[in-house]
């Protein structure tokens, strides 16, 4: 290997996420289930889409995708799907089983998610399973859906977040509240503890109702996280684009007008597309080095980044099926200057 290919691999930012992917039935017809429907297979998660969508904006990053899967169809179908798309490291459970979705449309806003996953092999990831990436990790990203799977993941989620604590790696925290996993009574009081560790704390403006239910408007929504957390807040608000809060700066963002086709998602690209878009603008240092006195321009574009990787993957079904990349994202974000 190339004296330098081999420095400039050692010098990569590394940034690790783990959680359950499932093999998703996505249909390919709208309404409710028809048992002779048609469907298309598709590889779902909102950590294995993270990671697929951050390599696909900053290939600059080291990104790994860590998790469980049974010695199945369905894990073998997952494993064949992701590891030309990411860095994966995976446990192979010989006796457990990988789950299932089926996903159905019933109109542009409206879509039934059914699971097969109670008790599945990604509901037994150890911390064990983390440890051999995180020790050379560089950002850390998790949901709140990890801790919800099972007492095994909810030890796992806060055996990392003390361990990245204690050795000053930043996390990124995406809410991503499922309320068939949990109610939201439930979820709050979890989600309460966690939102003290993150760097880059983000949600959708409806689940930080549902959960927290303080009927605030999204900009009291953001300052009341970020004095909670101290962390940059991320809003997001359906197709009303984002705003941020830095704790010096309210920025907003609009977003971009698509041809809406499934929005599955558009949460998990706009996370990816803001967290590359953040790296690459800061030549990929370690992302607590951020000044977001000195920084307001890198946040502002990463927020645009965001929300054009979230409009994008809209336009498409499946999951990650029309991700762009950084080149698709800026191409938005040109076309459309009078809007941003």
């Amino acid at each position: 290997m190339d004296y330098h290919i081999l420095i400039w691999i050692l010098l990569m930012p590394k940034l690790i996420t783990f959680g359950e992917t499932m093999v998703q039935y996505n249909a390919t017809y709208d309404g409710p289930f028809i048992e002779d429907g048609t469907y298309i297979l598709d590889a779902a998660g909102a950590e294995s889409n993270f990671a697929i969508n951050l390599s696909k904006i900053n290939g600059d990053l080291e990104t790994v995708w860590i998790s469980r899967l049974g010695n199945d169809d369905a894990g073998k179908f997952i494993l064949e799907n992701l590891k030309c798309k990411t860095k994966i490291s995976v446990e192979i459970d010989a006796n457990d089983f990988t789950g299932i979705s089926y996903l159905n449309h019933i109109d542009e806003d409206t879509h039934v998610k059914k699971y097969v996953r109670k008790n599945s092999a990604a509901s037994k990831i150890d911390f064990s399973d983390i440890k051999p990436q995180i020790i050379t990790a560089d950002a850390i990203h998790l949901t709140g859906i990890t801790p919800a799977l099972s007492d095994q993941c909810y030890r796992t989620v806060f055996e990392t977040l003390e361990y990245s604590k204690n050795c000053n790696i930043p996390v990124i925290l995406d809410i991503n509240y499922r309320e068939p996993l949990w109610p939201p009574s439930v979820a709050k009081q979890t989600y309460d503890l966690m939102i003290k560790y993150p760097f880059i704390l983000k949600m959708g403006l409806d689940e930080a109702e549902k959960v927290w239910q303080l009927g605030f408007t999204d900009i009291e929504y953001v300052k009341y996280f970020h004095s909670v957390t101290k962390s940059i807040v991320l809003l997001t608000r359906g197709s009303n684009g984002a705003i941020l809060y830095d704790g010096n700066h309210i920025i907003e963002h609009s977003g971009y007008k698509v041809n809406v086709v499934d929005p599955i998602g558009a949460g998990d690209a706009f996370m990816a597309g803001f967290v590359g878009a953040l790296f690459k603008h800061i030549n990929n240092k370690n992302i607590l080095e951020i000044n977001t006195l000195t920084n307001h321009k890198e946040l502002e574009l990463s927020l645009k980044v965001a929300n054009a990787c979230g409009a994008l993957t809209c336009t498409a079904r499946g999951d990650t099926a029309s991700m762009p990349n950084i080149q698709d994202a800026m191409k938005i974000i040109r076309e459309n200057k009078i809007f941003s």
